[in-house]
C-alpha cells in the first residue's frame, strides 16, 4: 500500500462527510506507517484501536444524517458499515492475540474498502441530499 492521499474525487461536497473521511484516511495512513516502520506491536494495536474507535464514531454520525434526511437506502449503507466494523474488530482481536502482523494485503483492504465506499455509497448519499435540498 502506498500512502493514501485525499483526492477531490472523494468529495461529496458536504463538510460533515468530507472532513471525517479525511480523518479516516489519515488514520489508515497512521496504521500503515506504524506497521511499515516496524513499530512495537502495542503501538500498532493502539493505532488500530484509534482507527476502530473513529470508524464507529463516524459511522454513527452518518447514521444520524441518514435519519435526518430520511435516506431510503440507509439499511443497505449501514450493512456496509457493519461489515467494515466487523473486519476491523476481527483485526483487533487477532492483533491482541499476537496472531497476526498487519500485512500489505490487510492494509490494501482498508484502503480499497474505504475508497470504494466513499466513491460508491457515500457519493450516492451525497447526491440524494443534493437532490433533496434542490427539491427534486
Amino acid at each position: 500500500m502506498t500512502h493514501f492521499q485525499w483526492n477531490d474525487a472523494y468529495s461529496d461536497g458536504f463538510k460533515l462527510i468530507d472532513e471525517p473521511h479525511k480523518i479516516l484516511i489519515s488514520l489508515i495512513n497512521d496504521l500503515y506507517e506504524a506497521q511499515s516502520r516496524g513499530m512495537l506491536q502495542s503501538t500498532i494495536a493502539d493505532t488500530l484501536d484509534k482507527l476502530a474507535d473513529y470508524t464507529v464514531y463516524h459511522f454513527s454520525s452518518e447514521k444520524g444524517l441518514f435519519a435526518e434526511y430520511e435516506y431510503p437506502n440507509a439499511a443497505e449503507h449501514l450493512l456496509e458499515h457493519d461489515y467494515f466494523v466487523d473486519k476491523v474488530k476481527a483485526l483487533q482481536l487477532e492483533l491482541s492475540k499476537g496472531s497476526i502482523v498487519l500485512s500489505l494485503k490487510t492494509m490494501d483492504f482498508l484502503k480499497d474498502w474505504t475508497i470504494t465506499h466513499i466513491l460508491g455509497s457515500d457519493q450516492e448519499f451525497g447526491e440524494f441530499v443534493r437532490q433533496r435540498e434542490l427539491g427534486t
